[in-house]
């Protein structure tokens, strides 16, 4: 099955995601709070994004439960998704409303720039193929926080952890394992071209996902931000 090829070649990244000081720290119930506040700040706005390269696939489907799955996965991320982010707000004690206007940082302004290439592309698998490491990862770090023993009540984290341990954006069942099905089916009689293509879109944004863990723990903005953003005093 193409999506065990795509799962195994990600293997390595995966692990060193398993392997960051941000999600070990989630694991170990501690992360400092100058982090948790810049991850936020960082994935309100890319989730802001993520809605809109969700709703650039509807134009592509043909089957109205299709459309229905990812229509009712926007409405997740608008209306549930918020959760983990308060979760990480309580722990470092600031307002979520206040960490939702941040400019996007180099990395996460790659991220979007890397899936909206892939809509641009027209081809659904990239779309798809693009989008599919963010809800595979979160779910896969739960899983391996959980195997460990340290999903306990002690871990400030435990909701966090809950939260994406059940994979619940499909209210039909399990997203990851729906979108995969839906990449194997896509990938059905493509050239190896394509497949190739398919399997860039998810490698790079699985690196991408280590990526945005560690430029929110060293906290990592534009260098130059002052010329970039400009005086806002001025």
């Amino acid at each position: 099955m193409f999506s065990h090829q795509l799962t195994k070649a990600a293997d390595p990244i995966l692990q060193a995601i398993y392997d960051h000081p941000f999600v070990q720290g989630i694991g170990n119930g501690h992360v400092d709070d100058a982090a948790l506040k810049f991850y936020v700040e960082q994935d309100f706005q890319y989730l802001s994004e993520f809605i809109k390269i969700y709703a650039s696939i509807i134009p592509l489907l043909n089957d109205r439960d299709d459309m229905r799955f990812f229509a009712e996965n926007i409405n997740f991320i608008l209306n549930s998704e918020i959760h983990p982010h308060h979760v990480f707000c309580d722990i470092a004690g600031v307002e979520y409303e206040s960490l939702q206007h941040a400019t996007p940082s180099p990395k996460a302004y790659l991220y979007q720039s890397h899936m909206y290439r892939a809509v641009q592309s027209g081809k659904l698998i990239n779309i798809i193929c693009a989008l599919l490491p963010c809800p595979w990862t979160y779910n896969e770090i739960a899983k391996q926080i959980t195997a460990l023993g340290k999903n306990t009540d002690a871990n400030k984290f435990k909701s966090w952890i809950d939260f994406y341990m059940d994979d619940g954006e499909a209210s039909d069942g399990d997203l990851t394992r729906r979108l995969f099905n839906m990449v194997d089916d896509l990938a059905t009689n493509l050239s190896e071209d394509d497949l190739n293509e398919a399997k860039q879109y998810f490698l790079k944004s699985t690196e991408l996902e280590w990526e945005f863990w560690q430029q929110a723990f060293y906290q990592e903005g534009w260098r130059f931000a002052d010329v970039i953003e400009g005086d806002k005093n001025a």
